[in-house]
């Protein structure tokens, strides 16, 4: 019994140490030093280890318990990053604005799978009552956006304003006037970051909707978390391939978000930011676009932030990130199956 609990004690340093290595990830840039980002990756995971082994020693009443405790509150802003304490705000309807952000993933699930000219009908309606609900969008930034996407959604949410750029993955969609546009092009396939100068209600507001770089791993991950299976060399092969394309898609993401960094620099408005970033907040890439901008979850979110409905579990990948002249009221993650992403939903005053 105390082989097993100096195993157990030594076992909660260790976690203690990735955790704190997971707090670093953050100001690391990993185009210099990439593995603090991996422990950033996980830090959902090492936030319940560290739970569970302060439930272990209170159970033997162990003075243990305070090593995992205090890692826990010395953290406890990135605890917040991922679980929301916040309430709602109750506002009048015509002073808020609703604004979306949703990697739509090509909308697949409209088409895949359904045969017949009704049933992808019926898809198609079940998806608009889904991003509506009690909503109202009148600023929408997408994710993976084709062609047909755009016209459905133009017609079916009727934006008369959109801002696109051919071979893009984002999009913007706007009920208020466009009145100027541009792209952060990334110089790497489908993967950009557009900007829009919206008219709302007599204030310029700037609106940017980005796609940082995957990591794609999502289809080995699958693979890997179905075997299960440590005792196979393919697994380990797999896990190696999964690491090497973290390590170089994590530095070009940091890459990304700093030309995105140098174009806030220069936007004479304030601004609101929505993307996929491919990144958790215990990120270089986060923590980068985020030192002057607050995040809407951490300001009004509620339970846990995950966006990401793929196989890798717990990620927040999803923002809508804001200037500190615009007030948030509420924020929502609404949980589908229409996407292997969920939609962000916020409702702002300016």
């Amino acid at each position: 019994m105390k082989r097993f609990e100096n195993f157990m004690r030594w076992m909660n340093v260790l976690v203690i140490f990735a955790t704190f290595f997971a707090y670093l990830a953050p100001f690391a840039n990993p185009a210099r030093f990439w593995p603090f980002s991996f422990f950033g990756l996980i830090y959902p995971w090492l936030l319940l280890t560290n739970i569970l082994f302060v439930l272990y020693w209170s159970i033997l009443k162990k003075k243990y318990l305070v090593l995992s405790l205090g890692c826990i509150l010395m953290g406890w802003g990135h605890v917040k990053s991922f679980v929301g304490f916040n309430s709602f705000d109750k506002v009048k309807t015509e002073k808020v604005i609703t604004v979306g952000s949703y990697n739509i993933h090509n909308l697949g699930s409209l088409r895949i799978g359904l045969k017949t000219k009704k049933e992808k009908e019926k898809k198609a309606n079940e998806f608009v009552q889904f991003l509506k609900r009690e909503h109202e969008i009148q600023i929408l930034c997408t994710q993976e956006t084709n062609k047909y996407n755009i016209q459905f959604i133009k017609q079916k949410f009727n934006f008369p304003y959109i801002h696109k750029k051919s071979g893009k993955s984002p999009v913007i969609f706007s009920k208020y006037p466009i009145f100027n546009s541009g792209i952060i092009d990334f110089a790497k396939n489908s993967n950009s970051c557009l900007w829009a100068d919206i008219k709302i209600n007599n204030q310029n507001i700037r609106v940017y909707s980005i796609h940082f770089q995957s990591n794609q791993v999502s289809t080995m991950a699958d693979k890997v978390i179905e075997d299960a299976d440590l005792s196979k060399k393919e697994t380990f092969k797999d896990i190696k391939g999964m690491m090497g394309r973290f390590k170089l898609y994590v530095k070009l993401r940091a890459h990304q978000a700093q030309l995105v960094a140098n174009h806030l620099a220069t936007c004479p408005h304030p601004v609101i930011i929505c993307g996929d970033f491919n990144d958790t907040p215990q990120s270089y890439t986060y923590n980068l676009l985020t030192q002057k901008l607050k995040d809407t979850f951490k300001e009004k979110g509620r339970g846990f932030g995950t966006t990401y409905a793929g196989k890798i579990p717990a990620l927040r990948i999803d923002y809508i990130l804001l200037d500190k002249k615009i007030k948030v009221h509420s924020h929502e993650i609404l949980k589908g199956n229409f996407s292997d992403h969920y939609p962000v939903i916020c409702k702002i005053s300016i």
